[in-house]
């Protein structure tokens, strides 16, 4: 099974997930990707509006919540 690099908060991303990043910015995740190395990368819609560059590492953020399925 391959590993996956979670967010910093332990939680493995998923797509609506408001998270924040080192510098307390919040977001939505509005995309999950897996990379060649296992890598969780995600996509953020930041709550000023501004998107983030395409994909990001999960282990950069901290999930705050998560809408219940």
């Amino acid at each position: 099974m391959e590993e996956t690099l979670p967010y910093t908060s332990g939680e493995t991303p998923e797509v609506g997930d408001y998270v924040k990043n080192n510098w307390q910015q919040p977001g939505t995740v509005t995309a999950v990707k897996v990379a060649s190395e296992g890598h969780e990368l995600v996509s953020i819609r930041w709550d000023d509006g501004g998107a983030d560059l395409p994909s990001t590492s999960a282990a950069e953020f901290a999930l705050l919540s998560r809408r219940n399925t």
